[in-house]
């Protein structure tokens, strides 16, 4: 159906509304994450609106749409211009890169282009939903009041000052929901009467809305009958200056009594550029005390090393013909070095030297010259370590017997450890033939069994209560502390070395320059994770946490063929350990064996393919949803040809028709009787079809005179209308 010209001036003024509600809903979230740009998304919500209001074919108006999120993301993130050669390789990068990170399951670490993506789409869907309730529904009351309870709630809960904007929307919303009101109304009453006496109703709504509006605003007020809640809840927490209160998340010295909330903190601690994700290592502890972690006492040495030369830690180091490097950018100065793993070396301006703790592995920065101990930049040069599966499934547990006594310290427990921890780890690595296996079995654990990531929510444990047990059996919510202490605890507890590391996660990926990636790493990214020892491959890392995943890379080199290979016998093993050592070694080299691992290697093989897979389908699904009342009627139109003209099929056709029309916005009202309701069905579609079908199913539901029915042109008659509602 054509729309007047009233009808347009009506619905555009509605859009308007409904621009300046969407922009209070755009002001806090760009104030509260520090987001630049908002000109730009503003544009992007008003061509939205616009694209709407003019009926713009949907695969033009999309065009149109991703066309702007293009540029948006290239204006903004690139450093190139947009129309350059750098842009489609940068548009690859940034899509290859973020893949892969969602694929993974870091979904924390996509870049910001990626978010600003995602939160586009989100304003595209939001337009949509927006215009359907306005010129279908006729009603936008859910929206008005979803908008006033956010920023109420931000108000309330942030530092966003939300007065003006409840007032400004409150206003636009009553006079919105006034003329939709008045808009269905007159619908209802199937008047024929002029634009001009459907205004006679409008105005005095809108003269009265402003009125009562401007009266409350400028009125004296009460205070508050309820007390504001946010001091109440920092009373509690201890935020007020009374009790213990929430710590400030960020890279501490003592960690002798841990548990309790964090506070967030994004202040940006460095900026790295490489070409790998990398987790930033800074120290490990190696004593537990039940309460947190602390440095065991013992005569242990420190190496100093200068700028540019090879640096010895317990760590594996990759081939030095995969040596690349890293450059790291301080924004807040620290008197320690950052590391990573297969550290070959640090470069540094200036006569700078490294002096490494060999009981944590800590490297303090000493400058000869500049007496402040700290760098504003520096490299790194490393080489990935690549661990081998085959001789990772070869540690078999009777090997921990032969390590030496400098590992006893990486095997400390506390006394007063309750003795189901100790039960539970038996259980958990109960069964698995080799060190590694056992490892991954207790670093999988806390995935799989009711456990929380939550820094708001953990607990701090009482006096005689131990740190490990608590979190382990009474709480199961915490952050990272919890999960990488229990896991060592766990490890210990079944006789294998495991140390604590302290330092940073990986940081927020953002744009790709020359093959680097640089990634930006705040307080809010200080991490701790587990490492544990594996004889035959060494230290190497592992991640407990939920929602975070690990680095090690795993070269899956299990042979397939075994019949040339021999036995590998342990010395000094017991009958019942040979017997292990020989299914494990059938297990590993049985080409019918299934592992998780080994799937997921030869899907990554294949990663553009599942994307392109996952993405067609998501636009499929997208498409058929938004063309929904187009090819369902035409599916039923095709079904109900091959139908033989009968009053069971008209029945159901019949039924088919009142669910199509309501699709449209033509639903019947409570109460309304069929043939009132052909009526206006027929008054909105300019036919006189409906009122023919009605009198038949009436005549169908009443058995009243059904000899006398012409089934072909009914049929005829129900594919008309069906067509009119698609048109």
């Amino acid at each position: 159906m054509k729309q007047s010209l009233g009808e347009f001036i009506e619905l555009a003024i509605a859009y308007i509304i409904v621009f300046f509600i969407l922009r209070e809903w755009l002001i806090p979230i760009m104030q509260l994450t520090n987001t630049g740009g908002m000109n730009l998304f503003l544009v992007f919500i008003g061509m939205s609106l616009a694209l709407s209001l003019l009926r713009v074919h949907p695969l033009l108006s999309g065009f149109v749409k991703f066309s702007y999120i293009t540029w948006f993301i290239v204006f903004v993130y690139s450093k190139s211009p947009v129309l350059s050669r750098e842009t489609v390789p940068f548009l690859l990068s940034e899509w290859k890169g973020n893949m892969a990170t969602i694929l993974s399951g870091d979904f924390g670490q996509v870049s910001d282009a990626f978010r600003t993506v995602l939160f586009l789409v989100l304003i595209w869907m939001l337009v949509y939903l927006i215009h359907h309730w306005v010129s279908v529904r006729k009603n936008i009351f859910y929206f008005f009041a979803m908008t006033v309870f956010f920023i109420a709630t931000l108000d309330t809960f942030s530092d966003y000052d939300g007065k003006a904007a409840i007032v400004k929307v409150v206003v636009l919303g009553l006079i919105m929901t006034g003329v939709l009101f008045v808009k269905r109304l007159w619908l209802q009453m199937e008047t024929t009467s002029t634009a001009i006496e459907k205004w006679k109703i409008v105005i005095p709504m809108l003269v009265s809305v402003l009125l009562v509006s401007s009266v409350a605003f400028f009125l004296p007020k009460t205070g508050p009958t309820w007390a504001d809640p946010v001091p109440f809840i920092q009373g509690v927490t201890g935020q007020d200056g009374n009790g213990a209160g929430e710590k400030s998340v960020g890279y501490s010295q003592d960690d002798s009594q841990l548990g309790g909330p964090f506070q967030g903190d994004n202040t940006l601690i460095f900026t790295a550029s490489s070409r790998d994700r990398h987790y930033w290592r800074i120290e490990t502890k190696d004593t537990y005390t039940s309460k947190g972690w602390v440095v065991s006492e013992g005569n242990f040495g420190k190496n100093v090393y200068e700028t540019d030369t090879p640096i010895l830690t317990s760590l594996q180091v990759g081939p030095s013909e995969n040596e690349r490097h890293i450059q790291l950018d301080i924004a807040i100065p620290m008197p320690f070095l950052i590391q990573t793993y297969g550290l070959i070396s640090v470069s540094a301006q200036g006569s700078t030297l490294f002096i490494q703790d060999e009981q944590t592995e800590k490297m303090m920065i000493e400058q000869q010259v500049d007496e402040s101990k700290s760098l504003s930049n520096y490299s790194l040069s490393y080489s990935e370590p690549v661990y081998s599966m085959e001789q990772l499934q070869l540690s078999y547990p009777s090997t921990l017997e032969t390590l030496d006594s400098s590992f006893n310290r990486f095997l400390q427990l506390p006394n007063q450890l309750p003795q189901r921890v100790r039960d539970l780890a038996s259980e958990i690595t109960q069964g698995k033939a080799s060190v590694y296996d056992q490892i991954k079995a207790v670093e999988s654990y806390f995935r799989t069994n009711g456990f929380r990531y939550d820094k708001k929510e953990a607990a701090i444990p009482a006096e005689n209560q131990d740190y490990v047990d608590q979190f382990l059996f009474d709480t199961k919510v915490g952050y990272c502390d919890n999960f990488s202490t229990s896991m060592v605890v766990l490890l210990r507890s079944v006789g294998i070395p495991a140390r604590w590391v302290k330092g940073f996660a990986p940081g927020t990926a953002g744009p790709m320059t020359d093959g680097l990636r640089e990634y930006q790493v705040t307080n809010d990214n200080a991490h701790s994770w587990v490492e544990a020892y594996i004889p035959g491959a060494g230290w190497m890392e592992f991640e407990p946490t939920i929602g975070f995943s690990g680095n090690v890379n795993i070269d899956y080199d299990v042979p397939l063929d075994t019949s040339d290979q021999e036995e590998v016998i342990q010395p000094e093993q017991k009958p019942e350990q040979k017997k292990q050592q020989k299914e494990v070694t059938e297990k590993v080299q049985s080409p019918a064996t299934f592992s998780l691992d080994a799937v997921w290697t030869w899907l990554k093989k294949y990663t553009y393919v599942w994307i392109g897979i996952i993405v067609l389908l998501i636009i499929t699904g997208i498409s058929l949803y938004l063309k929904r009342k187009t090819w369902i009627p035409k599916m039923h139109v095709r079904s109900y040809r091959k139908k033989a003209a009968d009053w069971s099929n008209f029945d159901s056709s019949y039924q088919v028709l009142l669910k199509q029309l309501s699709r449209i916005g033509l639903r019947r009202r409570d109460g309304e009787t069929l043939r009132a309701f052909a009526e206006r069905v027929d008054l909105a579609l300019e036919t006189d079809e409906m009122q023919k079908l009605t009198v038949v199913y009436e005549q169908h539901v009443y058995g009243k005179d059904k000899e006398d029915v012409d089934f072909i042109k009914l049929k005829e008659s129900w594919e008309y209308l069906i067509n009119r509602t698609i048109s």
